[in-house]
């Protein structure tokens, strides 16, 4: 072997063998970030996205242009909230949060979280605004007229999330992304978003875990 393709090779596994350490020091320096955010009360607030979800919705809204308008359909007691209003903090944008806060599909049976949400999300509180009922109840004024990003999990029977998508896919603009959470768990979800990929006009960019975010393709005339 030359002493430059040994070199090359000595490189490589130092490089291979930095990398965990890399990766443990950009996650530190974004934990730091979010605490500094009003974050870093969130793990103490009941969820059933992970951690890496959150961080997923965190990054992806962080991306976003100036201003941006986002959806929440599906707050529950604020966790995922609070992540996409970090991101939106760096954009100055505005989310809107959809939700009854009365629970009926959750495992937990029938309750009025509302005052809880509030109180967990305070923090961002000038950022968000809610509209407390379900999604076929909204008149067409009350949502905006175009999205640049937004975030489902509410209902997960089939019809409900077909009834989200045919409500809010069409004001989502081009290049903007609309998320999922609950697609590999719920059979009703993975279907209204596999009918919606088929119709090509999203495609699917990324996944964590039980999350999958699509974004709107750009048609030219």
């Amino acid at each position: 072997m030359s002493k430059k393709n040994l070199k090359n090779r000595i490189k490589h596994a130092l490089v291979e063998k930095m990398r965990p350490w890399q990766h443990a020091v950009e996650y530190e320096m974004e934990l730091d970030w979010l605490s500094a955010e009003g974050l870093e009360n969130v793990s103490t607030i009941n969820t059933y996205t992970t951690k890496e979800e959150l961080h997923a919705l965190y990054r992806i809204v962080c991306k976003l242009n100036k201003g941006a308008i986002a959806v929440e359909v599906g707050s529950y007691l604020g966790a995922s909230t609070c992540f996409i209003s970090a991101g939106l903090r760096k954009v100055e944008g505005k989310l809107l949060c959809i939700d009854t806060w009365h629970n009926e599909t959750m495992p937990e049976g029938n309750q009025d979280t509302m005052a809880l949400f509030i109180e967990n999300t305070k923090f961002f509180s000038n950022a968000i605004s809610v509209l407390r009922k379900r999604t076929e109840a909204l008149s067409v004024g009350e949502l905006p007229d175009v999205i640049d990003f937004a975030f489902i999990d509410a209902d997960h029977s089939y019809e409900a999330v077909k009834n989200d998508i045919t409500l809010i896919a069409p004001r989502i603009r081009d290049t903007g992304v609309l998320a999922f959470h609950d697609t590999k768990h719920f059979s009703g979800v993975s279907r209204a978003v596999g009918e919606l990929l088929g119709k090509g006009t999203f495609y699917l960019e990324g996944v964590e875990d039980n999350l999958t975010w699509l974004r709107k393709t750009i048609f030219t005339k």
